[in-house]
């Protein structure tokens, strides 16, 4: 569900902020709560709560989403956090609401918090950024929103930072950063902005600082009390639950784990593809069975994008890969109506948070003394055997902080169209990582780049989309495990794969493969070369030099989509193109005229 939070300090904005919510009711909008120069606005069918934060005699403020108490978790229970003893905290200083959040909380949420008068509004967000939050402002308004809403209250004076896409198609990592626009500003997660234009940042909570060496022993019970808490958390409040389950390790966890905490999920729902590699089902049906959940399976075709549809979800302030996959949408949209699901589970993050990531790195943790179990030359031998490398070569690499060319060329696709790759940090989670063990460096890195799981879609806003893997609990708890004991052996994920095997199918937890859709990805992007070709090559990427024309015109042909390995930079400049024609051709403000009002519409404080 999308959601608005609109705040003033009266006087001369006051009228601009009415103004605003009128337009917002006008073209669909519901106010959940509003008073003292603050509104909530929401939109959707998805339940987004939205609660009062503040003393309400001298500081107002609310929260949007949802809040649970960490101390729950202890006693094998799920509460929502009591935000009424912040108020004393909340009139003395602002900003403490946003540190007891951090600290004591957990969930996906955005906050704002102000003085009645005076002094600007303190806006936050929950540590994993699960509910995404951008800023703007006018006529003495600041608006805090998820997504760009169409209208008065829509941000203004917005213009593309070409060097910022050229960052983005350089390098997709950085999908999961700061968006590449001028007038927008990026409240980030575990962030607490205040001051002019929200200048003002404090961290709150960083990756870097969970993974700090704390308890040293009881890994396993661990793990599974954080899973465990934040899905039972995830279900307070829920009637029907729908869960995807794709075969993988991922998603049986989560699935099994909602039957262990003695709520199977209504309905299972699997997407498997005509490509011997990316059909699970036989592992997807074992997961279903265990976790006592009726499974329907869905064949997926090849995708048939068109312009129309890669525009309808481009109006997002982050590039926005589901733009290239409407049908995912409107499969899962179908199953929610048969279920009437109000949640849907997903396994995404596991591959993160669990450790499927650099297999090399995990040598430089081991040669650095970073805790293991058993022998640590075995450990080595395992990494030597897993990346078909050397211990030689690994220790090389561990040396140099990075792999030698003929490495690189050998585990990387090569460029085709994307410029280079400009140093610099593309995320404020990946600043001051130097003395960190690599393997815990790309484990951040990874989280980093999951942002993007939590972007702005047609079935999130019909059922709440919940990612436990990726819920403040579980990342630290794994964020506290030393990587080599999250992944050894000769298999990925060893750790969680060992920590819940009495929940999985024996045949997930053997299991070494992943799904491969590469080709699925190849044959669909050869049905679309048409489209791609109008799309792309007279399209303003290739007017700005942001992708090499030539390059693009000889990759865009049905053989060379199918033999080439360019899926990537093509899937990246695709959503690139359409994410900058959505921007630059959004109507200025003074072509907007405000949506139809009548005298039924109530007076903008009389909601709470």
């Amino acid at each position: 569900m999308a959601y608005l939070i609109l705040s003033c300090l009266g006087g001369a904005s006051a009228q601009p902020f009415e103004t605003m919510i009128l337009d917002l009711r006008a073209r669909g909008w519901t106010q959940a709560l509003g008073t003292h120069g603050l509104a909530v606005m929401v939109r959707g069918q998805a339940n987004t709560p939205v609660r009062a934060l503040g003393d309400w005699r001298g500081t107002v403020g609310a929260v949007v989403g949802e809040v649970f108490d960490r101390a729950a978790l202890d006693e094998d229970g799920a509460a929502l956090f009591d935000l009424e003893p912040l108020g004393q905290s909340a009139r003395e200083d602002p900003p403490q609401v946003a540190r007891a959040l951090a600290r004591e909380a957990f969930g996906d949420y955005v906050g704002l918090i102000r003085r009645f008068h005076g002094g600007a509004p303190v806006v936050f967000t929950d540590p994993l950024g699960g509910r995404p939050a951008f800023a703007w402002g006018g006529d003495g308004v600041t608006v805090v929103g998820d997504a760009p809403p169409e209208g008065l209250a829509g941000p203004r004076d917005v213009a593309i930072d070409w060097e910022g896409v050229r960052d983005l198609m350089a390098d997709r990592r950085r999908m999961g950063g700061a968006p590449p626009l001028k007038g927008v500003t990026w409240i980030e997660p575990g962030v607490c902005r205040q001051g002019p234009e929200l200048s003002l940042r404090e961290t709150l909570w960083t990756p870097a600082r969970a993974a700090r060496p704390g308890w040293r022993a009881g890994y396993p019970a661990r793990l599974r009390r954080a899973v465990d808490g934040a899905v039972r958390a995830f279900l307070l409040g829920r009637r029907r639950v729908l869960c995807e389950i794709s075969g993988g390790l991922d998603s049986a966890i989560v699935a099994t784990s909602l039957k262990a905490v003695g709520r199977p999920a209504d309905q299972a729902l699997n997407f498997y593809r005509a490509q011997v590699e990316a059909d699970e089902r036989v592992y997807a049906e074992a997961a279903a069975e265990r976790a006592s959940t009726p499974l329907r399976c869905v064949e997926r075709p090849l995708l048939a994008l068109t312009e129309a549809g890669l525009m309808r979800g481009a109006g997002a302030f982050r590039p926005n890969f589901e733009v290239l996959d409407t049908d995912y949408d409107d499969f899962t949209l179908a199953a929610i109506a048969e279920t009437r699901a109000d949640i849907v589970f997903t396994g995404h993050g596991g591959d993160v948070v669990f450790y499927q990531l650099q297999a090399a790195a995990l040598a430089g943790d081991l040669l650095r003394g970073v805790p293991c179990e058993g022998s640590r030359l075995a450990r080595l031998v395992e990494v030597s055997l897993r990346t078909r490398r050397s211990i030689w070569s690994l220790a090389a690499q561990a040396v140099r902080g990075r792999p030698n060319a003929s490495v690189v060329a050998a585990t990387t696709a090569p460029r085709m169209i994307a410029p280079p790759i400009r140093p610099g940090l593309w995320h404020p989670w990946m600043a001051g990582l130097g003395a960190m063990p690599p393997a815990k460096r790309a484990q951040i890195s990874g989280l980093a780049l999951t942002q993007g799981v939590f972007a702005d879609t047609r079935r999130g806003a019909a059922a709440r989309q919940c990612h436990p893997l990726l819920s403040q609990p579980v990342v630290e708890a794994c964020l506290a495990i030393p990587a080599p004991i999250l992944s050894q052996g000769e298999g990925e994920r060893s750790f969680a794969r060992a920590t819940f095997a009495d929940r999985l199918p024996d045949s997930i937890v053997r299991r070494r493969s992943k799904g491969d859709i590469s080709v699925f990805l190849g044959r669909t992007l050869a049905l679309n070369v048409d489209l791609l070709r109008a799309f792309l090559l007279d399209g303003r990427l290739a007017a700005e030099r942001v992708v090499d024309r030539a390059a693009l015109e000889a990759v865009l042909h049905p053989e060379a989509l199918i033999f080439q390995n360019a899926y990537g930079e093509l899937l990246a400049a695709v959503v690139l193109e359409a994410y900058v024609r959505y921007w630059e051709t959004r109507p200025p403000l003074e072509a907007l005229v405000p949506g139809p009002t009548t005298v039924a519409d109530a007076p903008v404080d009389s909601v709470s």
